[in-house]
C-alpha cells in the first residue's frame, strides 16, 4: 500500500496524461465522396449532414458553424454525430482507467469511425464554395450561412421524387435492419414527412424570390397558402398560379396543402374544416389520411413545375418576363 506522497505523485502523473489526452486529434474517417459526418446538436433538430474533409478544415471556422436545415450556429466541436461522440467519450473513459492502472493508455489510436454512406444531394456554396451533402432540403451553407435554396430547390424536391419512386426498394433495404411492422412505420412516416418537405421548399424559395424583386416583405408562412401566394405573385406581375398549372394541378396542390396542415398540426385527423375547403369525398370527419408515394410524386412535378416559373420571374417585368 503506498504512501501519500506516492499517490500525490500518482495524481499529480494522471492530471498530466489526462491534459495529453485532451489535446490528441480523433481521425475521423471521410466517406468516398471525401465527406465527413456532422449533426446539428440543437436537439429540436439534430439534422445530419456532411461537410468535406478539406472545407472543415480549411474553410468552416471554429467559432461558429450553422445547420444546413435550422441555421442554428454553434462552435464546430459541437457538430460531432451522436455516434461520433458516443464513441470518443467511451474511448476517454478507458484511457482514463488505464493511465490510473496502469501508467500509460492508447487512446484514440483504437478508435475506427466509420462514416455513413453517401448522401446523394452535394451541394458547393455560391458564396465560400465550401462543399457539404444533405439528405432531403436543406438552406443554408454550413461555413457561412448563405440562404442556398434558391440554388438547390429544385433538385431537393427531385431528390425526394426520387425517393419516392424507390420506396419499395427503400422498405426492402429498412427490413434487413428492422423488423416489417417498424420498416412500415418508418416508410409511412418519410412518405408524410416529404408532402411537407416539398411544400416547405416551395413556400422558402418563393418567400426568397419575392422579397428580392418586391419592395415588400411577404407576410410569413404565406407561400404555405394556395390562394395567399396566387394573390401575391399577381399583385406584382399579373400573373400567378393559374396561369402556370392547369386546373386539375391546382387542385391537386391545394389539396396537398390541405393535407399538409393535417399532418402538421391536426396528427393527420381530417376535420370538417378540411372536407369543406377541399370537396375531398375520400374521408369522413375523424378519419387519418393517407399519404402515397404517387402522392409524393404528383406534388413534386407541380411543384418543380412552379418553381421554373418563378425562377423566370425578375423586377420591373410585368408580365414576368422580359
Amino acid at each position: 500500500m503506498g504512501t501519500i506522497t506516492d499517490m500525490i505523485k500518482k495524481l499529480d502523473k494522471f492530471q498530466k496524461n489526462i491534459e495529453k489526452i485532451s489535446n490528441i486529434s480523433i481521425p475521423i474517417i471521410p466517406d468516398k465522396n471525401g465527406m465527413i459526418d456532422r449533426q446539428c446538436p440543437k436537439s429540436e433538430c439534430e439534422s445530419l449532414f456532411k461537410i468535406h474533409r478539406e472545407d472543415w478544415l480549411n474553410i468552416v471556422r471554429d467559432d461558429k458553424v450553422f445547420c444546413p436545415f435550422c441555421k442554428n450556429n454553434s462552435e464546430a466541436k459541437n457538430y460531432l454525430t451522436i455516434e461520433q461522440n458516443n464513441e470518443v467519450i467511451g474511448d476517454l473513459k478507458k484511457s482514463i482507467r488505464e493511465f490510473w492502472d496502469y501508467g500509460y493508455s492508447k487512446t484514440g489510436q483504437k478508435i475506427s469511425i466509420k462514416p455513413r454512406e453517401e448522401f446523394e444531394l452535394n451541394i458547393k456554396c455560391e458564396e465560400c464554395n465550401c462543399r457539404y451533402s444533405v439528405v432531403g432540403s436543406a438552406y443554408f451553407c454550413p461555413s457561412c450561412g448563405n440562404n442556398t435554396i434558391e440554388e438547390n430547390a429544385q433538385k431537393a424536391v427531385e431528390k425526394i421524387v426520387s425517393y419516392a419512386n424507390n420506396i419499395a426498394k427503400i422498405q426492402e433495404t429498412l427490413e434487413t435492419r428492422l423488423n416489417k411492422d417498424e420498416a412500415t412505420i418508418f416508410i409511412k412516416f418519410i412518405i408524410e414527412k416529404s408532402i411537407s418537405e416539398i411544400i416547405g421548399t416551395l413556400q422558402n424559395y418563393s418567400e426568397l424570390r419575392y422579397n428580392s424583386i418586391s419592395n415588400k416583405t411577404a407576410p410569413i408562412n404565406a407561400f404555405q397558402n394556395v390562394e395567399k401566394s396566387d394573390k401575391l405573385w399577381i399583385s406584382l406581375f399579373g400573373i400567378g398560379y393559374n396561369d402556370w398549372l392547369t386546373k386539375s394541378e391546382l387542385e391537386n396542390l391545394f389539396t396537398y396543402t390541405q393535407k399538409r396542415h393535417l399532418i402538421e398540426h391536426k396528427a393527420g385527423i381530417v376535420d370538417q374544416k378540411y372536407i369543406t375547403n377541399t370537396g375531398d369525398e375520400n374521408y369522413q370527419e375523424g378519419e387519418r389520411i393517407v399519404i402515397k408515394p404517387k402522392d409524393t410524386v404528383c406534388l413534386g412535378k407541380i411543384v418543380i413545375k412552379l418553381l421554373n416559373e418563378i425562377a423566370k420571374l425578375k423586377k420591373g417585368s410585368v408580365d414576368g418576363n422580359e
